[in-house]
């Protein structure tokens, strides 16, 4: 135990000589005691993990804190440990820091999760805490690297699992932030676990061919280093290793030969200032030929994770193809090191500002990346559908895709885009007013459908109508997780709207039917407040989607006989119209003393027969009635069941009462999207209720409909919305 801490201490001491060691050697007393008796799948003292955790953390030279807080990192996931208790012996800032990285299904729910659930909330929770302080990052991305690096203790199940996981998440995730060497390292260890077969084979022709191509490397070097100093340039270059994913990738995805991807070489060139990047450039054009459309610059247009780098593909006069970098220190240390470098840089920014009161520009790129990442979790954190979490993991792994694609306004404005991206997207890039009112777009000087996927180097134009408004359509192909949540912000404004109007149109309605009396707003909001909603539009818009009945503010302002009036048959127009109702044609009379059966309630246009009863005129019953009863009395008393049919020539004064169940999917705003249908047909709705069953909306309508041509309408129009299952009759 005493040699594993002493060489612990030792191998701190060579990384980082500017650190005290007394903090970190009280840190790993403390998580050595905590971790008493526990050992990892590889039979380790678990001690092991957070101090190896704690040493790739100092390669990164990041603060101390965060260094014991990486040695103390599984404390409270893991042992008895109290944030408490961490606060009072390390400080508050570390105490966070290790909370931060604490999954949260070490607490209790009272709720049972899936692990899918799970895995989102515990990455909701990551995220959340990065916000907070973005060294909660550089900690987990750590204890995950190391994890990857003793994954063969593990069952085969596990060790996939991890690794794609892995893939997915967290080497996209350490790409963002710009963390190039520890994600270099997670996706060549994840291509191990995942595809052993083709990591075996990459490996042994990289063993074959590495001294052959180590010659050709370091002979190119000469020359280039030559053409430099001829030009009086001074700089580093060195020769650059392809990694095992990045070709397994390549391989996938341009169908080569793995010895002709290895085969294509790969140096990069460092020097003092952004201009000499760029002469740089030219002069290896001029001495080598370059490969057409190789040529990117990321110094101009930098990556999302602010990578900066100038990139070519030339060929030697031995006709190989080398693949060519070039950049500044700054920009190679931010390429290596991403959001690491805001510590590599915090002192030397305080001594600046001490003794030149001034930041330089290295410091505000820095900076400007620090910041950058931090807006990005805060913007997809914000994001509707991020919400649930059955879609987090998905979106997250859409976001971090790494793709970028660069598109120019006609004043020259540089739009940066996720690969992908559309039209429409690039106006909601420009400004969110552009996305509201685009009506149309033109690409390279052609008109094109707004749903047109763009490429790096189109020309955009976008046309914009002050009349024209987002379609719920555009959420079928718009890329950008910003542009999604721009308009999905919208329809949920339009749709309270249209809720608070259709609400304010049925309580107005029914207070009229009711013969309720509000002089004023004041009235009508202290009855909002009887019902325990503290605001006009919130009664209203309840009222609309059906959240609130009429009848509970029946119930709240009457008393039980008034109640029962309001209800009561004798002014319940459905027991008037079986009284009397006028529609039915018997021959050449009509105008009978009708009854409306309740068993199957017809309405015109179904096929119907009457049943002639003893005084009361006759009773009205669809053909396919199933009623026990009227069944019955076709076989006793067939001489008493007669044909009918419709009277669609003469005037109906009233309208015939019809009961309807619509079943659809339970999603937002279903019940509204129906109630809609029915205000714009004019059709009044007598009663309503719905009721959700699992993955359902169940609603039962009863109303009045006038004429066959209009039920036939509102069934059409019932049938285009979105999510509907069925509607029937009962």
């Amino acid at each position: 135990m005493v040699n594993q801490k002493e060489n612990f201490l030792a191998k701190i001491k060579a990384l980082r000589p500017d650190l005290k060691l007394k903090p970190l050697q009280q840190a790993y007393e403390f998580s050595q005691k905590a971790h008493q008796g526990q050992n990892r799948y590889s039979r380790q003292p678990f001690i092991e993990h957070p101090a190896s955790t704690a040493l790739i953390l100092a390669e990164l030279n990041v603060d101390i804190n965060c260094i014991i807080a990486g040695l103390l990192h599984d404390t409270l996931e893991d042992t008895a440990i109290e944030f408490s208790q961490l606060e009072d012996r390390f400080g508050k800032e570390t105490a966070q820091l290790v909370e931060g990285v604490t999954k949260l299904d070490t607490y209790s729910y009272q709720e049972k999760r899936t692990h899918r659930n799970n895995q989102a909330e515990n990455f909701r929770k990551l995220l959340v805490s990065i916000t907070k302080d973005i060294r909660v990052i550089l900690i987990k991305l750590a204890d995950r690297l190391h994890n990857m690096r003793t994954l063969e203790h593990l069952p085969v199940s596990k060790q996939k699992k991890i690794a794609t996981e892995t893939l997915d998440i967290y080497a996209p995730l350490a790409n963002r932030f710009g963390l190039a060497k520890i994600k270099w390292e997670l996706e060549d260890l994840c291509l191990k676990y995942l595809y052993p077969d083709e990591y075996t084979k990459i490996r042994s022709i990289i063993k074959t061919q590495k001294a052959g191509r180590d010659r050709f490397i370091g002979a190119f070097i000469d020359s280039v280093r030559k053409i430099l100093k001829k030009n009086s340039i001074n700089a580093e270059i060195t020769g650059r290793t392809k990694h095992l994913y990045s070709i397994f990738r390549k391989h996938k995805l341009d169908r080569l030969p793995y010895s002709d991807i290895y085969d294509l070489a790969a140096i990069r060139i460092i020097v003092d200032s952004v201009e000499k990047c760029y002469t740089v450039l030219g002069i290896i054009h001029a001495n080598f030929q370059p490969v057409e459309n190789s040529f990117r610059d990321f110094i101009a247009r930098p990556k999302p994770n602010n990578y900066q780098s100038l990139h070519t593909v030339v060929i030697t006069s031995a006709g190989r193809k080398v693949e060519i970098q070039i950049r500044t220190l700054k920009m190679h240390w931010i390429a290596e090191e991403g959001i690491a470098a805001h510590w590599k840089y915090k002192e030397l920014q305080d001594y600046r500002l001490r003794f030149w009161k001034k930041r330089s520009k290295s410091d505000q790129i820095v900076q400007t990346n620090f910041e950058k990442q931090l807006t990005w979790i805060r913007t997809f954190l914000k994001q509707p559908e991020a919400e649930t979490s059955e879609n987090f993991i998905e979106l997250l792994k859409l976001d971090l895709y790494p793709d970028i694609i660069i598109a120019i306004s006609p004043q020259g404005d540089l739009i940066q885009l996720p690969k992908g991206s559309t039209a429409l997207d690039f106006a909601f890039a420009i400004h969110t007013d552009v996305g509201f009112h685009c009506e149309g777009t033109q690409v390279n000087g052609r008109l094109v459908p707004i749903r047109t996927e763009l490429k790096s180097g189109d020309i955009v134009k976008v046309i914009t109508n002050p009349q024209a408004h987002p379609s719920q359509d555009w959420l079928q192909f718009l890329r950008t997780s910003r542009s999604r949540q721009k308009v999905r912000a919208y329809f949920r404004e339009k749709e309270q709207q249209e809720a608070i109007e259709l609400g304010r149109e049925i309580f107005e309605k029914k207070a009229r039917k009711y013969h309720l009396k509000f002089k004023t707003e004041a009235q009508i909001l202290e009855l909002a407040r009887q019902l325990k909603v503290h605001d006009l539009k919130t009664f209203y818009a309840q009222l609309g989607r059906g959240e609130l009945l009429f009848s509970d503010i029946i119930k709240q302002i009457s008393p039980p006989e008034a109640q029962a009036e309001a209800v009561s048959p004798k002014n319940d127009r459905l027991g008037s119209l079986r009284e009397q109702a006028h529609g039915i044609r018997i021959g050449d009379v009509d105008s009978l003393l009708l009854h409306y059966a309740k068993c199957c309630q017809p309405v015109p246009g179904d096929k119907i027969l009457g049943y002639i009863t003893r005084g009361r005129g006759i009773t009205i019953h669809k053909s396919t009635c199933k009623n026990p009863g009227f069944l019955n009395l076709q076989k006793k008393e067939p001489e008493r069941v007669i044909k009918l049919q419709w009277d669609y020539e003469s005037k109906q004064t009233e309208p015939f009462p019809v009961k309807m169940k619509i079943v659809g999917l339970n999603r937002r705003n279903f019940y509204l999207d129906v109630l809609n249908v029915f205000s714009k047909l004019n059709i009044d709705i007598s009663d309503t209720n719905m009721r959700a069953v699992k993955k359902r909306i169940i609603g039962n309508f009863k109303f009045y409909i006038d004429s066959k041509q209009k039920y036939d309408l509102l069934r059409k129009s019932l049938q285009k919305i979105s999510g509907l299952i069925s509607i029937d009759k009962f």
